[in-house]
């Protein structure tokens, strides 16, 4: 009787082997798809608030402030709001917090101007940004560790 099962047991286990290897191979290639999706959405947002950025050098350094940088300044606020909300959906409470905390930055940055209204005034405005941007890194690096 054993002679008859042993075969048997043997394909049995070595079928269940094989399906829980497909399985945690197949959860491992999920898992680094969904991040690379994350990291691709982060690096989005990155860029929408160097964009922004520009934006408000644009108008606080150059003087830029007719109807074609008020259109551009609102594109770009959308821009970076849309990809705020993004990142709320796919990741962790702490980088969406970080997120939100640089687009209000870069919001009252478009518009009030910096807090010191004197020159330079690209540095003032990346002063203005820089905690807030520098927060959003730091969150964004602890979640894709």
């Amino acid at each position: 009787m054993w002679t008859t099962l042993s075969p048997l047991i043997g394909v049995g286990l070595g079928g269940l082997l094989q399906l829980s290897g497909q399985h945690f191979v197949g959860r491992a290639s999920n898992r680094a798809a969904r991040r690379a999706e994350r990291l691709a959405h982060l690096i989005d947002f990155l860029s929408a608030i160097q964009e922004a950025e520009r934006v408000a050098v644009d108008h606080y350094h150059h003087n830029a402030a007719d109807e074609q940088w008020q259109a551009r300044a609102r594109q770009i606020i959308d821009k970076v709001w849309v990809k705020q909300k993004t990142i709320h959906l796919l990741c962790a409470p702490d980088v969406n917090e970080a997120a939100r905390s640089v687009a209000f930055a870069l919001q009252r940055l478009l518009r009030e101007g910096p807090d010191d209204p004197g020159e330079p005034k690209d540095e003032k405005i990346w002063a203005h940004i820089s905690p807030s941007r520098r927060e959003y890194l730091d969150a964004a690096h602890r979640y894709l560790k």
